[in-house]
């Protein structure tokens, strides 16, 4: 008993040597609510497929279908238009640049079954005014000389484009064009080794990952894509007035009455059918939406469909502010420490933690998930502590639902507001002592 004593004792004197905070592999915890959240009635979207979300945090509020890839049309457009904002943002490319068409470019702007800007032979065209074409009149012409001044090709633009979803983590897109165009209208410029009638394809979730990147990268695409009408080669011989096809923007005919619609691409193919992905705004809140292949007989069915998206979302959901920066969070107050002067040392957000959640969503409807960095699911720490480090993180769910997240999760980081130094010789040597006798009986 004795030797057993003197090896307490000295547990409690090895505390005093500086091995720092316990650390443990990850470990996750969740502190459930006590009553399920109640959601609104989803509608049934007549679409092949659709999502709908909030594009600052990839939280997502409706899906049907969303993981089938499907053609994308010239939603494409998206990530051409990110490249090509990338190479104006690093100096490789400037909006007063002028482009000229090639002979290939030049014919395919003269198929009036395809959607173009007049072009020609020999003009000179601003990056600027092919980037306006491209984003508000869809012009598949622009698109692809925005491409051959980037990367000198089609083809190496698309290897661009591919490369830049991967990074993303998109793993099944199918990219062929920087268009959305098929393949029967490529004639010369067909990504080599593709089959003839190839088509872009994505997941409506995948699009969704692409336009919020757009978004949170480059928001001043909003300036382009919120213009209803322009003039494209003003003050020259190519002037022409041109429009979108966006008819949820303000003044068109599809534009909604409680909310502003800003963006973003709309598509069409035979193969993809009427497509939308829509960004709109209300009481300061944005969402993102994807309809894709939108079905009836209306003319503006994928605008139609958006709008029960958007309505459903705006009517039935409301993003609140679930916690402060700086907060202690129940039921994660505190951190037990070992060794130290105190007992415990307090827990604070590093940041405000925000969700979108069910109107009448209370306190009560709410789950925390922790995940341990230091001192596992119980955070049992070990001094000596420092102020201001992190123990672990945590993240909101709703009570009785799986909540998806389209690319990273938001999460608010838990450290410690203050530091806890070791306790003196005496005390650590009265806890060996206290330690031993708790074990022995």
């Amino acid at each position: 008993m004795f030797k057993k004593l003197v090896q307490y004792v000295m547990v409690g004197l090895l505390a005093i040597a500086p091995v720092g905070g316990l650390l443990s592999a990850q470990t996750t915890k969740v502190a459930a609510a006590s009553t399920p959240v109640s959601l609104p009635t989803a509608p049934q979207i007549d679409a092949s497929a659709a999502i709908a979300l909030d594009p600052a945090t990839g939280q997502v509020l409706y899906e049907q279908n969303a993981d089938q890839a499907l053609p994308i049309a010239s939603m494409t457009k998206m990530i051409t238009a990110y490249i090509v904002l990338a190479q104006i943002k690093q100096g490789k490319l400037t909006w007063e640049q002028t482009v000229k068409p090639d002979d290939l470019i030049y014919q395919l702007s003269q198929n009036k079954d395809l959607t173009n800007v007049p072009l020609q032979a020999d003009g000179q065209y601003t990056v600027k005014a092919l980037f306006q074409a491209m984003m508000v009149a869809s012009a598949n012409d622009a698109a692809m000389m925005l491409a051959n001044q980037v990367a000198g090709s089609q083809k190496d633009f698309v290897d661009l484009m591919r490369q830049k979803v991967a990074d993303w983590g998109i793993q099944d897109a199918q990219l062929y064009s920087v268009s959305g165009l098929n393949n029967e209208f490529l004639g010369a410029e067909v990504y080599p080794g593709s089959p003839a009638d190839a088509e872009n394809e994505m997941s409506a979730a995948d699009v969704a990952l692409v336009a919020q990147k757009l978004l949170a990268d480059y928001p001043e695409i909003l300036e382009t894509t919120k213009q209803a009408h322009f003039t494209f080669g003003a003050q020259t011989s190519d002037e022409t007035a041109m429009s979108t096809w966006n008819l949820m923007l303000p003044g068109e005919n599809n534009a909604p009455q409680d909310y502003v619609v800003d963006g973003l691409k709309t598509g069409t193919t035979d193969k993809a059918g009427d497509c939308f992905t829509g960004t709109a705004t209300k009481d300061g809140q944005r969402i993102l939406t994807v309809v894709m292949h939108a079905n009836g007989e209306d003319t503006g069915r994928r605008f139609i469909e958006t709008n029960k998206l958007m309505q459903y979302v705006f009517d039935g959901w409301e993003q609140k502010q679930l916690a402060q920066a700086n907060q202690s969070l129940a039921p994660y107050k505190t951190a037990t420490v070992k060794y130290g002067r105190q007992k415990t040392v307090q827990l604070i957000t590093n940041k405000a933690i925000s969700m979108w959640v069910p109107k009448g969503t209370t306190a009560a409807n709410i789950d925390w998930h922790y995940q341990a960095v230091k001192g596992g699911a119980k955070r049992q720490l070990e001094a000596p502590i420092k102020k201001n480090v992190q123990i672990g993180q945590v993240m909101p769910q709703l009570n009785g639902v799986t909540t998806r997240y389209i690319g990273q999760a938001p999460q608010s980081q838990l450290r410690t507001k203050t530091a806890d130094p070791k306790a003196n010789l005496f005390v650590l040597i009265g806890e060996g002592i206290k330690e031993f006798f708790t074990n022995l009986f």
